[in-house]
């Protein structure tokens, strides 16, 4: 796990200490050393910081080259099967360098297979940057489900990449400046699918994909290597049959995912799917930590007592993180400069936490369990969901569309049932349903809430957001085939954007590398090759192909439970904790900037429990850090920073 940051100019050298600056920016993703590369022609440069896991020697270090191939490499990520892809280019001929470097395997495999095979065996998480030599080009690559995150910058002439927006930053040339479209739509889903970004001239590769330009003219072509229904196979099973075959390669992928030459940790809620990792982990792996978030003085997201019973009978060194309300607010001004992006996720705050104390324990890796809700359909709202989408599925279509304008109409009427008129309105333009599993403003919400200094857009975000993915998955699939489609669009949105880079940057702000067991690529495409009835698409209880798998090792009790979902006391902290200093900031900064309506804003602070003031208050805190690099006096004052002990 790394940091990684690249330029290429045509017609002018590059800068070398430009290049360096932005290489530490990113120190926190890698402590334990650094490299620069700069071609002979100073036209192209790659920069690196380690962070060591897996083969911590030197000779492991970054950039690294292949001077017979004439490719050099800069990498960030984790390789799980680099000791197969690794015997299997010696049978073929190639010599290593290092004693099991999994980047040493990218850099071989990609000069014997071409990158398409390359892509294909890899099994693991990953942005790199490839320059070719021989061909005159430069790759670069990103996971199939988009774990680690790789942004652009491009203008006639200059390519800047790194693993962090705030590298970018660093180059004189890259604005700050907010793209008033994607906050539109950013508003609706708390995040943006990429290429899409906050700022105006930053753009992400997207998961799954590729991009090669060529060093003299910086074309570039763009390539998609992977999807998840389209790379799936069709399996035909029992459930008895599917929950065999799926038990298999969950064991697999938490054993490959326990590769490291380094400590390891799970992040234990009081749940299902990190107990069912830290059970499966624990049977290989006998010297786990684990670490919990608790909310003491909130009962009712309190999971301390649970996680910890769970972690005495498995004899882990435990780790238990009380968070309060002083705790909470402290950490939000760090959270949001780590997130780059803002990602209004109240839940940021705990995993940047837990992170702190998994490093203070020395522990550099934590298995996570994100991904399983996505795929196995846990969440009650996504059922109740799927149950109105089948409604409507069965009406008329010259009947379902003026139904759904019919109650539109009414339900707007009433700001208390807004979410309802939204679902209406949908229903009215034969649009799906469910966009995602992280819905905020509504479109009325969002033309109440933003102030004039934002620009609406002309396209709407269905067109914009979601009428692509929709697109694609009617290409694959039956659109009549609601939990796939719920899979499917939040796999390719909600999770690459959202909730990963939650993990991801939080972690990173500690040196902490965290893997996700759950979105083994094998995993993902069995369950979405599996027939409907196997994949959740009835009943009114979710995820039963895994609870069928986890009910053989955990306690029938435990694995029904009803579900809680991490979370933070966000609604509970309105009127207290965040009301003394956050709530009266930000009707100040909508007064002085004009990008959220001060009127309403007040309004939305007055309702009782409502989250999404959220991600106002987080969107408020990024901006002052990226865009003004300013803070309004009631913040105090904020420079970058590094991690606050």
């Amino acid at each position: 796990m790394c940091g990684i940051a690249g330029w290429v100019s045509v017609g002018r050298t590059i800068d070398a200490g430009i290049l360096t600056e932005m290489r530490d920016s990113m120190e926190h993703r890698g402590p334990d050393g650094s490299g620069l590369w700069i071609s002979p022609n100073q036209s192209i440069g790659l920069a690196h910081r380690r962070l060591a896991i897996i083969d911590l020697s030197p000779e492991a270090n970054q950039p690294m080259h292949d001077s017979a191939a004439n490719t050099h490499i800069i990498y960030n990520g984790e390789i799980y099967n680099h000791r197969e892809l690794r015997k299997e280019l010696e049978r073929s001929g190639s010599k290593f360098e290092t004693d099991h470097s999994d980047t040493e395997v990218i850099l071989k495999g990609y000069s014997r297979w071409g990158l398409d095979e390359l892509l294909r065996r890899l099994n693991g998480m990953f942005a790199f940057a490839i320059f070719d030599g021989n061909r005159g080009e430069l790759v670069l690559a990103r996971d199939r489900m988009g774990i680690k995150p790789l942004y652009l910058f491009e203008t006639p002439g200059t390519l800047l990449f790194a693993s962090e927006i705030k590298a970018l930053l660093v180059h004189p040339e890259v604005p700050r400046s907010l793209h008033h479209e994607n906050f539109w739509h950013f508003l609706a889903f708390r995040s943006l699918p990429a290429p899409r970004c906050l700022f105006e001239d930053i753009q992400k590769v997207p998961p799954g994909a590729y991009v090669v330009y060529d060093i003299d003219s910086l074309s570039a072509t763009r390539h998609v290597y992977w999807d998840p229904i389209r790379s799936c196979a069709r399996f035909e099973h029992s459930m008895a049959e599917a929950a065999d075959a799926l038990e298999e390669l969950l064991r697999s992928s938490v054993t490959y995912r326990l590769e490291a030459d380094t400590d390891v940790g799970v992040f234990l809620s009081g749940g299902l799917d990190s107990t069912y990792l830290l059970e499966t982990a624990n049977e290989r792996h006998r010297s786990l930590s684990t670490f919990t978030a608790s909310y003491e003085a909130h009962p009712d997201y309190h999971e301390g007592d649970v996680a910890k019973l769970t972690a005495q009978r498995l004899g882990t060194r435990h780790f238990d993180v009380d968070i309060d309300d002083e705790l909470y607010l402290q950490s939000l001004v760090d959270v949001a400069y780590y997130q780059d992006e803002p990602i209004a996720a109240p839940v940021c705050v705990p995993v940047y936490l837990l992170s702190q104390a998994a490093e203070k324990a020395g522990v550099p890796v934590v298995l996570a369990g994100e991904g399983s809700d996505e795929l196995f359909i846990g969440y009650d709202n996504w059922l109740r969901l799927r149950s109105a989408q089948k409604l409507v599925d069965r009406l008329p279509a010259a009947f379902a569309a003026p139904v759904g304008a019919l109650s539109h109409g009414i339900l707007k009427q009433f700001t208390s049932m807004e979410r309802p008129a939204e679902f209406a309105m949908r229903m009215a333009r034969v649009q799906p349903l469910f966009w995602g599993g992280a819905m905020d403003f509504t479109s009325n919400g969002r033309h109440r809430i933003v102030g004039k200094a934002i620009d609406r857009p002309e396209t709407s975000t269905f067109d914009a957001i979601i009428q692509p993915l929709w697109t694609q998955f009617g290409e694959m699939a039956d659109s009549r085939d609601v939990t796939l489609w719920m899979s499917y669009v939040d796999t390719r949105f909600r999770l690459p954007e959202l909730m990963l880079p939650r993990l991801d940057k939080m972690g990173m702000a500690f040196s902490v590398e965290g893997r996700v067991p759950f979105l083994d690529h094998r995993i993902v495409e069995f369950v979405m090759g599996l027939p409907r009835n196997l994949r959740a698409d009835t009943g009114g209880t979710g995820k039963p192909l895994f609870k069928n798998i986890a009910a053989r090792r955990l306690p029938q009790d435990f694995v029904y439970q009803r579900k809680r979902g991490f979370q933070a006391p966000v609604k509970e902290w309105k009127s207290k904790a965040f009301k003394s200093i956050y709530l009266e900031a930000l009707v100040r900064f909508s007064e002085r900037t004009g990008i959220f309506d001060a009127d309403s804003v007040r309004d939305l602070l007055q309702k009782r429990s409502d989250r999404l003031y959220f991600t106002l208050l987080n969107f408020m805190i990024w901006y002052s850090i990226f865009i003004e690099n300013v803070v309004p006096d009631l913040l105090g004052e904020l420079t970058p920073r590094g991690r606050s002990k």
